[in-house]
């Protein structure tokens, strides 16, 4: 499959709502752009097996402002998802439309060192409405058993770098979800240099240290004029001898 088009600078940050990469069928879902400035001039797009580079209103979603919003997904929007403006462009979300009853929830977006970080494996009936998680579900790494957990859910906490890998999880009668990649991002590090000095406050610093260096030149003129006039007073006393 076709990958992006060429992309000379990743300035905008795509984010799905539910926050997860893995549907059931006939499940809505919105895809927000989040862009600094003015969004004009940037679409979501998709490469799928419908097709690549689709643009959000060609058939598949409805644009709304810096969003597009799937009503009623199947498994033919599986794929990638981004959006772009002419030389610029967002992180890519791999959405997957499950045919099958099992999926795994988690974050979509990349989650940070040291947070704590739910999984949960949702269970649905083709027909029904709503799906559930209350069942003992077995959670998986790059396809390594890592436990099996009540109410569907495993917590990851204080998670490290070594997390990063693909999870799906199982139901104990009716299968495996598909894999997610879950990624960490490093914690940023507290900068050790001193903090830059907003202009405000170094203006106001110069205007003070001109205060100060005018007070104290006319100090010393003063001194000076009043040690003048004492000497040329004592010069001009009469000689008591």
């Amino acid at each position: 499959m076709e990958t992006v088009s060429l992309c000379l600078l990743i300035s905008a940050t795509l984010s799905i709502q539910p926050d997860r990469t893995q549907f059931f069928r006939y499940e809505a879902f919105s895809l927000n752009c989040a862009v600094p400035g003015n969004f004009n001039g940037w679409a979501v797009r998709r490469n799928t097996s419908m097709g690549l580079r689709v643009l959000c209103e060609d058939g598949w979603g409805r644009p709304n402002g810096s969003s597009c919003i799937n009503n009623r997904a199947y498994s033919a929007d599986s794929g990638l998802y981004w959006c772009e403006s002419e030389k610029e462009c967002s992180n890519t979300l791999n959405i997957t439309v499950n045919i099958g009853v099992v999926i795994l929830e988690s974050p979509a977006l990349p989650v940070t060192e040291g947070d704590n970080v739910a999984l949960r494996c949702s269970y649905k009936e083709r027909y029904d409405e709503y799906s559930s998680s209350d069942f003992f579900a077995t959670f998986y790494k790059d396809d390594v058993f890592i436990g099996k957990y009540a109410r569907g859910e495993m917590i990851l906490k204080n998670v490290p770098m070594s997390v990063n890998g693909f999870y799906n999880c199982e139901h104990p009668e009716h299968g495996k979800s598909p894999k997610s990649w879950l990624s960490v991002r490093a914690r940023a590090q507290p900068s050790s240099e001193p903090p830059l000095m907003s202009l405000s406050n170094l203006v106001s610093t110069i205007l003070l240290f001109l205060l100060y260096t005018a007070i104290a030149m006319l100090c010393i003129y003063t001194y000076r004029k009043w040690a003048r006039a004492q000497a040329e007073a004592k010069r001009r006393e009469p000689d008591h001898l």
